[in-house]
C-alpha cells in the first residue's frame, strides 16, 4: 500500500490506516516530547499525538503537490 492510499484510508477514519500512520511517525512525536532540560514530557507527548490526529484530517493532498 502507497503512502498516498493509506493516508486516504486513515483521512475516512480506517482505525488500521491511523495506526499504521502513527506507528511511522511514532519516533518522530516521541523526539519532540522532551523539554528544554531532556526530560519526557506527557503533556508534550499527549497534545503531539493529538495533533497528529488532527493534521491527518486536514491534510489535503492537491495542495501538498
Amino acid at each position: 500500500m502507497t503512502f498516498e492510499e493509506l493516508l486516504d484510508q486513515a483521512k475516512a477514519q480506517d482505525p488500521k490506516a491511523v495506526l499504521t500512520l502513527f506507528e511511522r511517525y511514532r519516533p518522530l512525536l516521541l523526539s519532540r516530547s522532551y523539554d528544554a532540560y531532556g526530560r519526557f514530557n506527557e503533556d508534550l507527548w499527549q497534545d503531539q499525538c493529538h495533533r497528529f490526529l488532527i493534521v491527518i484530517q486536514m491534510f489535503n493532498k492537491e495542495k501538498a503537490l
